[in-house]
C-alpha cells in the first residue's frame, strides 16, 4: 500500500521537503508478477509482509542463492522527487546489497546497507534527486560469477537483499529549480575522487560497458568535479596497451586469490568484446560532466609475493641492471628512476594514456616508494659536485636530499612537456620533510609549473591509511603555504577511508577554515554504498551548509528509518535470548 507519512530527512537530501512523502510499501506491485513468489524459490524475489509503528508494507527478499531477475518498481508519479529506499540486513549473515536504475537508462548503481547496530530496523538511504515523469525504477540482484563458463549457475554466490520500500519526496517548483541553477552552475562541486581501475574487477567480474559506468554512476550529480581512474601501474595497464603488460594475465597459471581469477577473467572478456574499460569510463565521466584524470603508479613494476606474478616478463624481468640499491648497495625489489631509461619508460605508457581526450594526467607517488635511493647515477653526480661520499652522510642531509630529489624534478619536467596543456597533479606524502627524504621537491614543482594540483594523501607518516589524517589542520600549512598565489590546486584526501557522517563534516570544515578549497578521497569507489556516511560526503563541497552546522553545534546527522515490528508471522518485540 501507499502511504504519505512524516518525514524524517537525510544528510544527503534537500533541507525541506514540499509535501509529506510517497511510501511505495506493498512491493508485490513489482512486474513481472511471475518474478514473485510467496515463498522462496530459485530465481524469484520472495513477498514478506512486514510492520512498522507507522505502516505495513510487503518486501522483497533475496538470498545468497537465489539468482532473482530484474525487476521494475511502478512509480506513477510527475515531476521531481528525492528517491530513497528502506533497507535492512540478515544481522550477522550477510548485508543487502543491490543494483538500482532509471527505467531510461542502462547503468546501474550499488546500494550497499551496512546496518549500524543487530536491532531490527530498517534504514532509509537517500539514492539521488530526478524527475520521475515516465519513469520507472529497475531493481537487479548482484551475483558474482565463480563457476567458469556458466554465468546463470546457481553455484554463483549472490548478495542477500531485504527491500522494504521507496521513499519519494516530492520538490515543488522552487526546489526544483534552485536544484537545477545549482548543478548547473557547478558552484560547489570542489571534491576530486579516486578509482583504483582494477578492484572492481576483482570484486564483481565485469564483462559489459554498463558494468563498468556503474563505477562511475554514484558521482552523478555530487560535489565532484573530477575522477582519477588509474590507468596503470608500472608497466601493468588498464587499457589495450600496445607498449605493457594487461590485467588480463595470461601467463598467469595459479591466481593466488579468488578474485585475481576473477578480475582476469573480466579483463579477457573485455577484450575479446573490443571494450576499452578505460575508455568506456574516460567517455562516460565526460558524459556526466566530471573531469577524467589518467592516474599512474610510477613504483608499480614488481610486487612482493603473491603477486610477483603480475609483471612476470616485464621490465623489471628484463632489465635488472635498473634496479635500486640502498644505503649498503644492497639490490632493491623495484626499478629505479635514476636510471633515464626507467623515466622515458614511464613517460611512454603517460603517453599512451594522454593519447586519449583526458582531462589530465596524475602521478601516484604515494605507492611504494621510493623511486630514488643509492643508484650509482645519482651517488657518482653527488661525488662529482660534492667530493664526498653520500653513503656516508646522514639519511637527513640536505645537500644530499636535495640532489636526490633532481631525479624525480627532471622526470615531471618531461612530463611537463608531455602533457602540454592538460593538467598534472601529483599525489604526494604526508609532509615537507618527509617528501624530500623520497625525493620530492614540492616547492620546486610548484615553482616551475610542473603540476597543476598537489594532493598530499595523508597528514600520517609512512602511508598510514588505517589513520586520521588532519586531526590538527596546521598540518596542512606548508603545502597551504607553497601553493598560496599559484596556479597549483591544493586537494587534501582525507583518511581513513571510512569515517562518521560528522567526521566528514568536521575534516572538512577545519580544512576549508584553515584555507583549503578542494578535498580528495582516495578510493572512493570504496565509499558510495548510499549509507548516511556517503550522503555527508557527496556534499562536502557545500561550504556553507558545513559550517552553518558547525555553528549550531554539530548536532548529530538523523539517520532515518523505522523499527521493525513483525516480519512475517514474527512478532520482533518478543525476545528470544540464546
Amino acid at each position: 500500500m501507499n502511504r504519505r507519512l512524516f518525514l524524517t530527512m537525510s544528510a544527503g537530501a534537500l533541507a525541506a521537503p514540499a509535501a509529506e512523502p510517497l511510501y511505495i510499501s506493498d512491493l508485490s506491485r513489482c512486474q513481472p508478477s511471475a518474478a514473485l513468489s510467496s515463498k522462496p524459490r530459485p530465481r524469484h524475489w520472495r513477498l514478506l509482509e512486514y510492520e512498522t509503528d507507522a505502516f505495513k508494507g510487503t518486501m522483497l527478499v533475496a538470498g545468497q542463492n537465489t539468482h532473482a531477475p530484474e525487476i521494475r518498481i511502478p512509480l506513477n508519479v510527475r515531476g521531481w522527487h528525492e528517491i530513497h529506499f528502506g533497507v535492512r540486513s540478515y544481522a550477522g549473515q550477510d548485508n543487502t546489497k543491490f543494483q538500482v536504475r532509471l527505467s531510461d537508462t542502462s547503468a546501474f548503481c550499488f546500494v550497499a546497507h551496512t546496518p549500524e547496530n543487530r536491532d531490527n530496523r530498517l534504514d532509509d538511504y537517500y539514492w539521488r534527486t530526478a524527475d520521475l515523469t515516465g519513469r520507472d525504477l529497475v531493481i537487479r540482484q548482484f551475483w558474482r560469477q565463480l563457476v567458469p563458463d556458466q554465468p546463470d549457475a546457481l553455484a554463483n554466490p549472490c548478495d542477500g537483499v531485504w527491500l522494504a520500500y521507496v521513499k519519494l519526496v516530492p520538490l515543488d517548483a522552487a526546489q526544483a529549480a534552485a536544484l537545477g541553477e545549482e548543478r548547473k552552475s557547478g558552484v560547489h562541486r570542489r571534491l576530486f575522487g579516486h578509482h583504483d581501475a582494477w578492484s572492481y574487477t576483482f570484486q564483481y567480474r565485469p564483462t559489459t560497458a554498463d558494468e563498468i559506468r556503474r563505477e562511475l554512476e554514484p558521482f552523478r550529480d555530487t560535489d565532484f568535479a573530477r575522477v582519477y581512474w588509474e590507468g596503470g601501474m608500472g608497466d601493468r595497464l588498464y587499457y589495450p596497451s600496445k607498449l605493457g603488460l594487461t590485467a588480463a594475465d595470461d601467463w598467469i597459471e595459479d591466481p593466488y586469490r579468488q578474485g585475481e581469477r576473477l578480475a582476469g577473467e573480466a579483463w579477457r572478456a573485455l577484450r575479446a568484446k573490443g571494450i576499452d574499460p578505460f575508455r568506456v569510463a574516460l567517455d562516460h565521466a565526460h558524459a556526466m560532466g566530471l573531469e577524467f584524470h589518467a592516474t599512474y603508479r610510477p613504483a608499480g613494476f614488481h610486487f612482493p609475493v603473491p603477486e610477483d606474478e603480475w609483471n612476470t616478463g616485464g621490465v623489471y624481468d628484463k632489465h635488472p641492471e635498473w634496479r635500486g640499491r640502498d644505503k649498503q648497495g644492497r639490490p632493491a625489489p623495484r626499478l629505479s628512476y635514476a636510471y633515464p631509461e626507467v623515466r622515458r619508460i614511464a613517460l611512454d605508457f603517460l603517453g599512451e594514456m594522454a593519447a586519449q581526450p583526458v582531462d589530465g594526467l596524475c602521478i601516484a607517488y604515494n605507492r611504494r616508494p621510493p623511486l630514488v635511493e643509492y643508484e650509482p647515477p645519482v651517488v657518482e653526480s653527488f661525488e662529482k659536485k660534492f667530493g664526498v661520499d653520500p653513503r656516508t652522510l646522514d639519511d637527513y642531509d640536505p645537500r644530499w636530499l636535495k640532489h636526490r630529489a633532481e631525479v624525480l624534478t627532471a622526470f615531471m619536467r618531461d612530463l611537463r612537456k608531455l602533457a602540454g596543456t592538460r593538467a598534472i597533479t601529483a599525489i604526494v606524502m604526508s609532509g615537507e620533510r618527509e617528501n624530500l627524504y623520497f625525493a620530492m621537491d614540492l616547492e620546486a614543482w610548484v615553482r616551475e609549473g610542473l603540476i597543476d594540483t598537489l594532493v598530499p594523501y595523508s597528514s600520517v607518516e609512512r602511508i598510514n591509511s588505517a589513520l586520521d589524517s588532519w586531526t590538527d589542520p596546521r598540518d596542512a600549512d606548508f603545502f597551504l603555504r607553497i601553493t598560496r598565489g599559484t596556479r597549483c590546486k591544493l586537494a587534501l584526501n582525507l583518511m581513513p577511508r571510512v569515517l562518521a557522517p560528522e567526521q566528514y563534516r568536521e575534516r572538512a570544515h577545519a580544512l576549508y577554515e584553515r584555507g583549503a578549497d578542494h578535498l580528495f578521497l582516495w578510493d572512493t569507489n570504496a565509499r558510495y554504498d548510499f549509507g548516511p556516511a556517503w550522503s555527508a560526503l557527496r556534499r562536502l563541497g557545500h561550504k556553507r551548509e558545513i559550517a552553518e552546522w558547525v555553528r549550531s553545534g554539530k548536532p548529530k546527522l538523523p539517520r532515518p528509518g523505522s523499527p521493525l515490528r513483525r516480519l512475517g508471522g514474527w512478532d520482533l518485540r518478543y525476545a528470544t535470548p540464546g
